[in-house]
């Protein structure tokens, strides 16, 4: 349209006579040229452009607007809709004859350490923390560090009532708890549950919780990362099964169990935890991992996992170059093989790779520990494994996992293979061939068991010449050390050869 005005323009220019005619289309035409350079300069669209754009590539098909038409922020609807659904919890326990335990203000579960002047512990102690009305039935969910060997907890609602509330259940290994109330629970008080498994890096998250008993704050920040595991935080190793979401959104003490929402509101995560050394890095339990755990503590008041039964690791560049491996070949190798449990039962050896469960690839320790924890106990389940080179299908009927991991560890690993978490082979066997001490003094380690004397100090592929004054040359000798340093209290002295150099190790038997 704009093309077709300047050229009408410019032939009336050539074809009148007129001196006045002549000064106002000359006159418009420098309008005109005037305003079509400022739409290029600001970058101005026209209409046809727009609409000519797929939605995908609008750029505000995923923005909020940071003020709405009454002119608040998004944040204010967020906060005025989640307080109903918090609550603040309260949990008494009573340590009788242990008053010098130290005393946190609020929540000292075994994340966040201790805060800044903390108090002497009285034998009656209050720690507090926050929950998640997840229906009308006054169930609630919160973390079980929060209410953990409580002997009376009380919730508190938004609208300032107070309740006793009693455990349906709770799993320590995700630090998730359900507890209840006996109280008609309005609609507008039960959360909206997101989906955890939706959420991206960059998008709002806003906290909302009782920090330091300072009830029902609101923290705003953004998802700053997910899928974090493997977390010493506070001093302590954290639940068995981590997958948190880590945001900036400041998440402090008394903030554990209460939600972490999106800007619309949604339940996607249950704050947990903090780095008490850093500021700006907190962490909460994705939604959807923890409702699977609620289904299971609303049914039954306990969580039921799949186990197998090995001592799982990494499969490296180093396993991977000594076991010549292509890159693109996924999976966990088996360091070791646990005593009478399903593992051992079908016929699973040290040194194996198990690359797929039931067709689905293995990606890493955390994604096989989480694909066997999905399968309830007494399962079949067939996993593609690799040994010495050739893959080849293997089934497992698998166990109970609380069965297991409440044995002590001496009854889960084999005896002739463990001393003091430690195992052993010969350095002229496969496995020392792999880790390249073939030939050398002594007896090579290939898995140290968790929770054991031995784990942070002995390493694999460490090759122990001497214990306790007995030289080792072989298998034998490690088997008669340990018969003989058996009641031993005292640690043990560990000579031990590390790439090339002797050190000194001693390990204080348990």
């Amino acid at each position: 349209m704009i093309n077709i005005s300047i050229k009408v323009i410019i032939l009336e220019l050539f074809n009148t006579k007129n001196t006045f005619n002549r000064f106002l289309l000359t006159s418009a035409f420098v309008v005109i040229c005037v305003a079509v350079g400022f739409m290029l300069a600001t970058g101005w669209e026209t209409p046809s452009k727009v609409s000519a754009q797929s939605p995908d590539t609008q750029f505000n098909k995923y923005t909020v607007p940071l003020i709405d038409e009454e002119g608040n922020s998004p944040f204010v609807n967020v906060a005025e809709t989640v307080k109903p659904v918090v609550v603040n919890i309260t949990a008494e326990k009573i340590l009788e004859g242990n008053p010098s335990l130290p005393f946190d203000i609020f929540d000292w579960g075994p994340f966040f350490g201790e805060p800044p002047g903390g108090k002497k512990r009285q034998p009656h102690v209050t720690s507090g923390g926050s929950g998640i009305i997840i229906d009308r039935e006054g169930h609630i969910i919160t973390n079980y560090h929060v209410i953990a060997e409580a002997e009376e907890i009380t919730v508190k609602l938004a609208d300032g009532s107070k309740h006793t509330a009693e455990v349906i259940g709770s799993d320590p290994e995700t630090d998730v708890a359900l507890i209840k109330i006996n109280n008609d629970i309005n609609e507008y008080m039960v959360a909206k549950l997101g989906d955890s498994d939706k959420i991206r890096i960059g998008e709002w998250a806003i906290a909302v919780g009782n920090p330091f008993g300072l009830d029902w704050t609101v923290t705003v920040g953004v998802i700053s990362a997910r899928g974090r595991s493997n977390l010493r935080i506070g001093g302590d190793v954290g639940p068995s099964y981590q997958d948190f979401i880590q945001t900036d959104a400041s998440i402090n003490f008394g903030n554990s169990g209460g939600p972490l929402v999106n800007i619309h509101g949604e339940v996607i995560g249950v704050n947990t935890a903090i780095n008490a050394q850093a500021q700006g890095i907190g962490f909460a339990i994705p939604i959807n991992m923890a409702s699977k755990v609620i289904e299971q503590l609303l049914i039954s008041g306990t969580v039921h996992r799949g186990y197998l039964g090995i001592i799982p690791a990494e499969l490296d560049e180093i396993k991977r170059e000594a076991l010549d491996i292509d890159n693109d070949v996924t999976g966990i190798f088996v360091e070791g093989v646990q005593e009478d449990t399903p593992a051992d039962k079908g016929k699973l050896k040290a040194g194996d790779i198990i690359s797929a469960i039931e067709n689905k690839p293995v990606l890493d320790v955390k994604n096989f520990r989480f694909l066997i924890a999905d399968y309830p106990p007494d399962t079949k389940v067939e996993m593609t494994v690799l040994r010495k080179g050739k893959s080849r299908k293997m089934k497992f009927l698998l166990g109970e996992r609380s069965d297991f991991i409440n044995r002590p560890m001496e009854q889960r690993i084999k005896r002739e293979q463990f001393w003091l978490g430690i195992q052993v082979a010969s350095t002229d066997s496969r496995e020392g061939k792999l880790l390249g001490v073939d030939g050398m003094r002594g007896v090579v380690v290939i898995g140290i068991a968790p929770d054991s004397p031995a784990e942070g100090l002995l390493e694999p592929s460490d090759v122990i010449v001497e214990i306790g004054g007995i030289e080792i040359e072989n298998t034998d000798d490690f088997l008669r050390a340990a018969k003989e340093l058996e009641e031993r209290k005292k640690a043990i002295p560990f000579w031990v050869n590390r790439n090339g150099r002797r050190i000194f190790i001693p390990i204080r038997p348990e």
